[in-house]
């Protein structure tokens, strides 16, 4: 799920060139409006918090598309995320002196709007690499309080540790609370994959010298001093390099991050073998290399991790490195079993390393803070719930601190609005407890709330200290919680009605009449109305009318849904996502049918990348490309005949494995198709992903029988790292084009069907799409536009974007006027950074018509001919008129 996975196309890859001018561009129309025809809900949604003065106004954010408003109860939603740095928003709050005032805590860094959303602007220095105010998943539940008395004083939790105060609305930042550990002191480097910037990988590197003095005979190993978090990445090498150029690879170091304690790691020559990716490069050298490396001749240090580094962050702590020697600095020998450890770089003195991909460096802190809260009667009172010590208390308004006799690992804690005396916390699989001493004692309160379950966050109503609510999750299953008497007793409700009003397509076979809620993350109470609550959750937010007995789906417009293809056919249109299958509607986006899966299925809910739309006797035949949630499961099509009645699942001719080598996102995925245009029955598909092992990978497929059974090409293009490129050329179907990524990226051709392939563009070589028009001309969108008349003999720049961080993915030509294209402007890094740009002279002057786009990088254009309008596809589905 997209849970796991993370909206993944916020992945980063390492793009090289920065132009060198800005594009040619013309005023945008005063109009550049652009239409939302999503469905909402089919994702996951972190924050949510009600405005105090307006009675049916709920703000929830998301981890995709930003912040979202409702103003009718969430019967409709709308995005309102103008000016936010992120679009990953882990908490909200609400300034109750100023109620337009609003806080939210994205991945980028905080935010503030004092409009009620519709303009915000990041706060000075609170980014990931500076103080880390930073809303962060898992880790951040209420990560903002404002001071009820005084709107200018607002506390802030940060994932790295510390509480922030200040007391200018957010423009400056002073450190409340920290807790430093003995074992976490300053002399420790703090690295964090994952996160940070999109990417699929992350790592840092050092140089090295053998220790002075001892003698090559003396080595037995390498090491470092490490402490682990427990979230632990996919794959974790330690790679050294030699004077003579040779690299050795390690053996999965992956448990390292598994361990909470400090523990020096030491590796010995076992635990090496030469790296396969040189060994490849370099297999005459190979031959002469010891099989484990000459510690010597050891100067330079790799530590690299690889897996779902853009969703889930793994923290890593070094204190220093070292060799293992047999002698003593003495020159006295060391035991066996024990070798002596040399140190060569200490982080006390120098924290200075080269890291790159996905990783944030900074100094070792202790563990993260949660939640913090301001007592509402009594604005001195502030709370805070920790990873590591608990809740904290200060009753000076920051000044001095606390920690307080409860369980150690605290995810949430408020003060009873009616009696500063009474405090809720609640403290993941430990429970729910109570304090009628504000803090000095308490009391387990969670009886009757089922075993093994994990407790997010506690609230009391506004109105009575004895009405509390909580939620909670085992896996992916939630539910909420409530109790009229102080938590002495629980009632426990678990599933969520279909909202009929919604239109909700997503899952319509599991809606019969009800469905479980899933993985809740915030629950909110109405201040005006204590009756009405509100949960933030995965894939179907909800709100209880009746103090939580009930819940109903309250989702409609709040696009989380995760794009990838847009097709168009007698009237109707289609789309493809992750996560939910594909979709149809009738109504130009008003009202959506998911046409599969229509409930959970093992072998098909999952990913649905591309489209592919023929005649089938005046009946659409619709080709979709999976990717299962289960990696049980390799890629896989499906095929309807029917307009998406019925349809059948395609494995045959197909990997009968999940390809992992050189791919774009550390698993190969079925993203590029492309139709015969002479001959719908022919049909090639891409799969990302090297051969190797004695396994096929991926690269081109063929079908000639209209996608139930695929052939791989015989022969491949180079490199088979690819994201959506891939197209046949109109005018000859023999010509194949086919983009590629990275190492030896650029644009293939095929002449003879696959039979050979050419290297035809390599001015860039990071390719995401590629276009061929009806006539032949064939587009090559990278950090610019690039145009080829003969089928990449010669290129021409059409675009001269100067900004480093952006890269073209989306690409759309009006089949009716050669001249009209469309581009999109694409930011990896999980920035809001974007932007859509026509034009109707073959490239000569580009308009921005980004206008009111709320996902300002759509990494599909798809262009209607017979509404003139065009759509666009990323985060969420909209559309403007041309």
């Amino acid at each position: 799920m997209r849970n796991v996975l993370g909206w993944v196309c916020v992945v980063g890859f390492l793009l090289a060139g920065t132009g060198a001018t800005a594009v040619a561009e013309s005023p945008a129309p005063a109009a550049a409006a652009w239409t939302p025809c999503g469905w909402g809900g089919g994702g996951f949604y972190w924050s949510a918090v009600f405005d105090p003065a307006q009675d049916g106004v709920i703000y929830m954010g998301g981890d995709v598309l930003g912040v979202y408003k409702t103003q009718d109860h969430g019967r409709h939603w709308r995005v309102i995320n103008n000016g936010l740095v992120n679009y990953g928003v882990y908490s909200l709050a609400v300034d109750r002196k100023n109620p337009g005032t609003i806080y939210a805590a994205t991945e980028g860094g905080l935010c503030k709007s004092t409009d009620g959303g519709a303009l915000w602007q990041v706060l000075p220095h609170t980014g990931p690499a500076e103080l880390r105010l930073t809303g962060e998943r898992n880790k951040s539940i209420r990560a903002i309080a404002v001071d009820p008395s005084d709107g200018q004083v607002v506390y802030a939790a940060s994932p790295g540790g510390r509480v922030y105060k200040s007391t200018d609305g957010g423009q400056a930042w002073k450190v409340a609370y920290e807790k430093k550990g003995a074992t976490d002191a300053a002399a420790c480097l703090r690295a964090q994959l994952g996160k940070v910037n999109g990417e699929w990988y992350g790592g840092l590197w050092l140089g090295l010298s053998f220790p002075k003095g001892a003698t090559p005979a003396d080595g037995v190993g390498f090491g470092f001093s490490f402490k682990g978090e427990g979230n632990v990445p996919r794959d974790v090498f330690v790679t050294l390099k030699t004077t003579a150029g040779a690299t050795y690879r390690s053996k999965n170091q992956r448990e390292l991050f598994q361990g909470h304690e400090w523990r020096d790691v030491v590796l010995t020559g076992a635990d090496f073998t030469i790296d396969p990716q040189y060994a490849k490069d370099n297999p005459e050298k190979c031959k002469s290399l010891p099989t484990s490396p000459d510690w010597a001749t050891v100067n330079r240090m790799d530590f690299a991790a690889v897996g779902s580094l853009p969703t889930e962050s793994s923290i890593a702590q070094f204190g220093r490195v070292f060799f293992a020697l047999k002698r003593t600095a003495d020159g006295t020998a060391a035991p066996a079993d024990k070798p002596f450890l040399a140190t060569v770089h200490d982080f006390s003195t120098s924290k200075v390393v080269q890291h790159y991909g996905n990783i944030a460096l900074g100094a070792a802190r202790s563990g993260g803070i949660y939640s913090v809260t301001v007592a509402p009667k009594d604005p001195h009172l502030v709370l805070a719930a920790t990873d590591d010590a608990g809740l904290i208390r200060s009753q000076d308004g920051g000044a001095t601190w606390q920690e307080l006799p409860t369980p150690q690992k605290a995810s949430s804690v408020m003060v009873a609005a009616t009696d500063s005396n009474i405090i809720y916390g609640s403290f993941f699989t430990d429970g729910i407890w109570k304090s009628t001493d504000q803090g000095n004692t308490w009391t387990r309160i969670s009886q009757g709330l089922g075993k093994g379950g994990s407790i997010t966050e506690v609230a009391a109503s506004p109105a009575n200290a004895q009405d509390v609510y909580a939620i909670g999750s085992v896996g992916w299953s939630g539910a909420s919680y409530s109790s009229h008497d102080g938590g002495q007793s629980w009632q426990t409700a678990a599933s969520v009605a279909d909202d009929t009003e919604s239109g909700d397509p997503t899952l319509p076979g599991e809606m019969t009449p009800k469905t479980g809620l899933s993985t809740p993350t915030n629950i909110a109470i109405n201040p005006l109305n204590p009756q009405e609550l509100y949960i933030s959750a995965n894939w179907r937010p909800c709100l209880s009318a009746d103090a939580g007995r009930t819940w109903t789906e309250r989702v409609r417009g709040a696009d989380i849904s995760c794009i990838y293809d847009i097709a168009f056919r007698g009237g109707r249109t289609y789309a493809s996502a992750m996560d939910e299958g594909t979709l149809m509607s009738e109504d130009q986006g008003q009202t959506w049918r998911q046409l599969w899966p229509r409930k959970y299925d093992a072998a098909t809910s999952g990913h649905n990348w591309r489209l592919a739309l023929t005649d089938n006797n005046g009946v659409e035949r619709i080709i979709s490309t999976v990717s299962p949630w289960d990696t049980k499961y390799p890629p896989r099509v499906i095929v309807s005949e029917d307009g998406g009645k019925t349809c059948k699942v395609i494995t045959a001719g197909l990997p009968d494995y999940v390809i992992q080598r050189n791919t774009m996102w550390g698993t190969g995925y079925p993203r590029a198709l492309a139709v015969d245009p002479k001959n719908s029955r022919v049909v090639y598909l891409g799969i990302d992903g090297d051969a190797g092992d004695g396994k096929p990978g991926g690269g081109v497929f063929k079908s000639e029988d209209g996608g139930y059974h695929w052939k791989q090409l015989p022969q491949q293009p180079t490199s088979r790292r690819a994201f959506f490129g891939l197209a046949v050329d109109p005018t000859d179907s023999q010509r194949i084009y086919w983009g590629a990524c990275g190492d030896k990226g650029g644009l293939y051709c095929s002449p003879d069907g696959g039979a050979s392939w050419h290297h035809v563009f390599a001015n860039e070589s990071w390719l995401f799409n590629i276009l061929v028009t009806a006539d032949g001309t064939v587009y090559c969108p990278g950090k610019n536009l690039w145009r080829s008349t003969d089928h990449g003999a010669s290129w021409k720049q059409l675009t001269h974007f100067a900004a480093a961080n952006r890269v073209l993915v989306a690409l759309e030509a009006d089949p009716r006027d050669a001249r009209t294209l469309w581009i999109g402007a694409t930011s990896w890094d999980g920035s809001s950074d974007g932007a859509v740009y026509k034009t109707t002279d073959g490239g000569a002057t580009w308009q921005d018509i980004t206008g009111n786009l709320p996902y300002r990088k759509p990494i599909r254009l798809r262009f209607n001919t017979a509404t003139n309008e065009l759509w666009a596809g990323g985060v969420g589905l909209f559309k403007i008129r041309q």
